[in-house]
């Protein structure tokens, strides 16, 4: 399999050059970096490379493989950054070949265009937004995602209507389940929980238990106890969805159990709140990004904090997002630990929209999650709640 990375930045190694490829585009064919050349090239959909006059911007990845220089260095990755090391001759010629990535084919293929804007995620999102890029943390590459009142998410597929949260940096689609029907904006209807009144957890009582599954006295683990939401959301995925398990890719879900900064995780000590509080509720940064040791392979899971927030929601009551249901169901997210009370928190989405939460052993409801493999070819439809995208074979 290719190597490929994200571009975000390429640095020269010589002295301290470097050349930024975020918001501006740079005029790179042959351009001259201390004679140092850079020749970009872009592969087209027939499989051939063309020259470019300039780095892309989105949608595509260096292509690590093909790219060399001429005294025989390779890229190499390391901290959000791509290095063209020992760049020692004067008239060093550098050749960066790009490729498209599977989440904006996918996008293409959708028959769908996002946004070249970032979204001011300290507002809620009420209106049509659009669709938008993010660099994906778990998958690679780049994510694409709804915001606000969505009208292009809807899909069909295992009898049930769906909304796409986002294009995984993989090309496969994350799904959120909105009932055996579709629904429109800014519906109060509580067929779109799956399984109702439910638990996260069986107890409260420990920091633990914010953890889809636990081991007591461990921060984190992805074996031990299974929680009571995963529990109960396999249990409706073998009774619904298990004869479609060959279209649901092995997802990746994030139970992100870092601790807010200048705080430390303890089982028994004192109050702390984890680090998707203060991300999500007062810088208003949302993230793709999830820690290695919380990171979850599953067929069926639920929606992130981080992924409300993208969606267009935050901590104010939001009643026109394509999230809002006027009910409370639970997120994957971690939220605090309180030690005067013993209650252990997660995010929720509350009934009227808001990015809140409740304690563990609280019962609300489940919005199973899913992931549609790459591959998945989309037969009919146009995302619309009156024409939703229909999966080829499910029809």
């Amino acid at each position: 399999m290719k190597k490929m990375v994200k571009i975000l930045l390429v640095i020269i190694s010589i002295g301290v050059i470097s050349i930024s490829l975020l918001n501006t585009k740079k005029e790179l064919k042959e351009k001259d970096v201390e004679n140092k050349k850079l020749a970009v090239f872009i592969k087209q959909e027939d499989g051939s490379y063309k020259t470019s006059t300039s780095i892309p911007q989105t949608g595509y990845i260096l292509n690590i493989e093909k790219s060399t220089c001429s005294n025989g260095a390779k890229p190499t990755w390391n901290n959000n950054a791509l290095k063209l090391s020992n760049l020692t001759s004067e008239n060093t010629n550098c050749y960066l070949y790009f490729d498209e990535e599977e989440s904006t084919k996918k996008l293409k293929e959708l028959g769908l265009v996002a946004n070249t804007t970032t979204p001011d995620f300290s507002q809620i999102a009420t209106e049509d937004e659009g669709i938008f890029g993010e660099e994906d943390g778990m998958y690679g590459g780049t994510s694409y995602y709804w915001r606000g009142a969505a009208t292009t998410n809807y899909l069909q597929f295992g009898g049930f209507c769906w909304r796409i949260v986002r294009i995984n940096g993989d090309g496969s689609l994350r799904l959120i389940y909105d009932g055996s029907t579709c629904h429109a904006n800014g519906t109060s209807t509580a067929e779109n929980i799956a399984v109702t009144s439910q638990a996260y957890n069986s107890s409260y009582d420990r920091p633990e238990y914010v953890g889809y599954t636990y081991t007591t006295g461990s921060q984190r683990t992805t074996s031990g106890t299974a929680s009571n939401a995963k529990t109960q959301l396999e249990s409706w995925y073998n009774s619904n969805l298990s004869s479609y398990a060959e279209r649901i890719a092995d997802g990746k879900y994030c139970n992100d159990r870092n601790v807010q900064s200048g705080s430390s995780w303890t089982a028994t000590g004192s109050t702390f709140y984890y680090a998707g509080y203060k991300r999500l509720h007062t810088d208003y940064a949302p993230t793709l990004a999830c820690p290695t040791g919380d990171v979850y392979t599953l067929k069926v899971g639920l929606i992130t904090a981080d992924e409300v927030e993208f969606a267009g929601g935050k901590n104010a009551s939001n009643t026109s997002y394509y999230l809002y249901n006027e009910q409370n169901y639970w997120t994957m997210s971690p939220y605090r630990w309180n030690s005067s009370t013993s209650y252990a928190y997660v995010f929720v989405v509350g009934s009227n929209g808001y990015l809140g939460a409740y304690y563990a052993n609280d019962t609300r409801g489940l919005r199973p999650v899913i992931n549609l493999k790459a591959d998945t070819i989309i037969s009919t439809g146009n995302g619309t709640i009156d024409s939703p995208f229909v999966v080829e074979g499910t029809e």
